[in-house]
């Protein structure tokens, strides 16, 4: 065998090993219900509705669900390719004795923000503190599954008490559909 044919062998093999590892991995999250599986599932699925989660006893919990505004998506220049997506307000609660510990937002899995909070029982984030919003990408018409839309984003926005007790909002949202325009200049040489 040739060595050229032996690397291109080789190389046949580490790709399969590396996608038997990747599937292994997903199929491993979705047994599990991770919430990193949930996100991918709602991906697939197209934009689903908001839905909350509140960990602890559901007759007398102590941390409230995280009120927020549906997520938006805008694109404020067309042909830059370039979307925000925003809420007007984020809001928890804890009751006393708790404090609320932190929030955070991801999306698509990334986390984007986080919020730290110290002996306060409330944690209120206006949507001016993240204008004009997270930064991602439209995409194609049609890339998010919805005809004439853009890319679907999934998002979390969790946040935790000093008990030990979490809330959690998963949605999704759809944007514009917009491509980047790149003009080149037509350069004449003499």
């Amino acid at each position: 065998m040739t060595s050229r044919k032996w690397i291109s062998a080789l190389a046949g093999l580490l790709a399969l090993a590396g996608l038997a590892i990747a599937w292994g991995t997903i199929i491993e999250r979705v047994a599990a219900g991770s919430p990193t599986a949930l996100v991918a599932m709602a991906t697939r699925e197209g934009p689903q509705p908001p839905r909350r989660e509140i960990q602890g006893e559901s007759e007398s919990p102590t941390i409230t669900f995280i009120a927020n505004t549906t997520a938006t998506c805008y694109r404020p220049i067309a042909g830059a390719g370039e979307c925000y997506i925003q809420w007007n307000y984020l809001s928890v609660a804890a009751s006393s004795p708790s404090y609320i510990i932190s929030m955070t937002v991801s999306i698509d899995g990334r986390l984007r923000a986080n919020h730290s909070g110290f002996f306060q029982t409330s944690m209120f984030v206006p949507g001016e503190m993240y204008d004009p919003g997270f930064r991602v990408t439209c995409g194609f018409p049609g890339a998010g599954g919805v005809a004439g839309m853009g890319n679907t984003y999934s998002y979390i926005i969790r946040a935790r008490e000093t008990s030990g007790l979490a809330a959690a909002n998963y949605g999704s949202v759809t944007c514009p559909a917009d491509v980047v325009q790149v003009f080149v200049p037509l350069i004449v040489r003499h």
